[in-house]
């Protein structure tokens, strides 16, 4: 029984470090490809004449969205969506799956804010969706590679 135990405690510790490590991998290099494809996005917005000053949802007056904006916006969600990974690779048995319907729909859900946003140009509303679409299409794919497509059994 105790040898049991010790190979049962030894093959979830070996299960659940090394996906840990690469699931914060992928979350780093998702945050940066992210912000990467997102500012090389803005500039070219920006460059075609899109007016980046937005505002809140209902606000009455836009202010100006700066490039740290952007990157912002990348590295929070990235982190969150980082998060998730590690919830779901510790209480599901096919992550992957969940992963793709939480992050998809809440990718989707984020499209309130810029086209809902007061006091903005519907130019920019499109520009500002677009680059929610853009961010989405680039982290959620990374962080689903790092996600093994089901639990790995205890031997």
């Amino acid at each position: 029984m105790t040898t049991t135990s010790i190979q049962h405690i030894s093959a979830r510790k070996n299960r659940q470090g090394a996906p840990v490590r690469r699931l914060l991998t992928a979350g780093l290099s998702s945050a940066v490809v992210g912000a990467a494809a997102v500012e090389a996005y803005a500039a070219l917005v920006k460059a075609v004449g899109v007016p980046m000053s937005a505002g809140f949802l209902g606000a009455t007056h836009a202010t100006p969205v700066t490039a740290g904006s952007f990157a912002t916006g990348v590295l929070v969600c990235t982190f969150w969506g980082t998060v998730l990974t590690m919830v779901l690779i510790r209480f599901s048995m096919r992550p992957r799956r969940p992963f793709v319907f939480v992050s998809g729909t809440l990718a989707a859900l984020t499209l309130v804010v810029p086209f809902g946003a007061g006091a903005t140009a519907t130019s920019t509303k499109l520009a500002l969706a677009g680059a929610h679409v853009i961010v989405a299409l680039v982290v959620i794919p990374i962080l689903c590679r790092a996600l093994p497509r089901a639990a790995q059994s205890p031997q």
